[in-house]
């Protein structure tokens, strides 16, 4: 099986509670101020999970689909949407059938960004937004260390981005940047590591030693604590309102 979604379908009951992003109010409230003041229209979450952002376009009048690659990650989205289970750089749908399109933190597992993004262009309207959102370094002092802790953490890492690694993505594939917004959330890295069932006891202490025990720079840019056995940091969030372009 393919160890992505073996590693997801092992996590789809319990993944919209395993860590705080997931369903931060405030991270999914900017994925919907991201369409610029948009009327709700039709809105394709990409890579969805659960379908937790899709919801809440849901709930403010959008028509909302979502695709997985994951079956039992589709299964539990489709609850609150339709979504079906298939691969981002495969999209089933026509031309120009949404007004915007939705990828949150999923573009680094990948196997073909660039091809996922040329569907994701192809999928558009006309001035179309694509809302790309990620967690990246704060700046180049705790990069290589976070890189470091993403590495060990997720084996199904494709690649390591940073804000502008990600932005010359967008570039690349045919999207003119609006805006970008970043924002920070608290996340408890101990309960966060105690939900991937995909991950060895010793290397779930590997990934909390690191964070606990990073360099300076790094700690105090993610103000990293510990408190009744817990480690605690913040992740740096960049959310892109990214337009389609007219192809040649």
């Amino acid at each position: 099986m393919n160890p992505t979604i073996e590693q997801f379908r092992k996590r789809a009951k319990t993944y919209s509670s395993s860590a705080n992003w997931i369903s931060d109010r405030r991270l999914i409230k900017a994925h919907l101020e991201a369409c610029a003041r948009r009327p709700p229209g039709h809105v394709l979450e990409l890579c969805c999970g659960t379908g937790m952002v899709g919801r809440d376009f849901r709930a403010e009048g959008w028509s909302v689909c979502g695709i997985d690659l994951t079956r039992a990650m589709a299964e539990e989205a489709n609850r609150y949407f339709p979504c079906i289970c298939v691969a981002a750089e495969n999209i089933p749908y026509l031309d120009g059938s949404f007004d915007v399109v939705v990828l949150r933190q999923a573009y680094f597992l990948l196997e073909d960004g660039q091809k996922a993004l040329a569907e994701a262009h192809r999928v558009l309207k006309p001035g179309g937004v694509l809302v790309l959102s990620q967690t990246v370094p704060y700046s180049a002092a705790d990069a290589d260390w976070l890189g470091r802790i993403h590495r060990t953490k997720q084996a199904q890492l494709k690649r390591f981005f940073t804000e502008e690694t990600l932005a010359l993505e967008l570039k690349r594939g045919r999207f003119r940047l609006a805006r970008r917004r970043r924002l920070s959330v608290r996340e408890n890295i101990t309960r966060w590591l105690a939900a991937a069932p995909e991950l060895s006891a010793a290397k779930r202490a590997e990934v909390c030693g690191l964070i606990d025990h990073a360099p300076e720079a790094y700690r105090r840019l993610h103000r990293v604590s510990a408190k009744n056995g817990e480690v605690f940091e913040d992740w740096n969030w960049v959310v892109f309102t990214a337009r389609k372009k007219k192809l040649p």
